[in-house]
């Protein structure tokens, strides 16, 4: 007997699929660039974020949202002992827009690159049918995809959008990349065309 879990993705994975079979989806990278498949712009485009935290995280633009996004960060390292989300983390939002930019809802994944790691991939609507999966997908012990069935429902701000956290505290300072698709499969956002990115690049203070 399948979980009410299971339901819920095998319902939004056929209702993603659907739509995408026809071509109606339209791809849009950093630049904003469209996938015109079949003569014609998509329906619906990811936008990305990086959210400043009401002003704690002062590199990033306070206005920073899905429709205007700040998707670049100049982030100090995190201490080991602040442990998870990290006390310099970075807070990635997003959200899927129609062509009328009403938010639109669907399973979705951050997919982390290089360095740093997710830190935070929250259920987004708590004790709901939704939910969230965080897994190392490489084996080198830093979380890296963060699926969430759906935009966050909890009568909370962020309503009708998706959020993860990000967080570097070992080693130097390096760049991280981090993709938000559509993602039907679960799998990753390699094989998707609806994506967004932003990037961070973290840094250790000479002592």
């Amino acid at each position: 007997m399948s979980s009410p879990r299971s339901a819920v993705l095998a319902a939004l994975s056929v209702g993603a699929l659907a739509v995408g079979a026809t071509g109606a989806f339209a791809s849009y990278d950093t630049g904003g660039s469209t996938d015109t498949r079949n003569g014609s712009p998509g329906a619906f485009r990811a936008a990305s974020y990086i959210n400043g935290d009401a002003g704690a995280n002062p590199n990033v633009d306070p206005n920073s949202s899905c429709f205007n996004r700040d998707q670049f960060d100049y982030q100090r390292i995190s201490t080991r002992a602040s442990g998870n989300p990290g006390n310099r983390n970075v807070h990635n939002d997003a959200c899927f827009l129609d062509m009328n930019n009403n938010k639109a809802d669907g399973p979705a994944s951050f997919q982390s690159f290089g360095t740093g790691y997710i830190s935070a991939c929250p259920d987004p609507d708590g004790a709901g049918e939704k939910y969230a999966v965080l897994r190392d997908t490489n084996g080198d012990g830093r979380d890296d995809l963060c699926f969430q069935s759906g935009y966050q429902e909890t009568g909370a701000p962020g309503d009708d959008e998706f959020h993860a956290r990000m967080n570097k505290n070992k080693g130097d300072g390096g760049r991280q990349r981090v993709v938000w698709c559509s993602d039907a499969d679960a799998d990753g956002c390699t094989d998707e065309d609806v994506k967004d990115q932003i990037k961070i690049k973290w840094f250790r203070p000479s002592r």
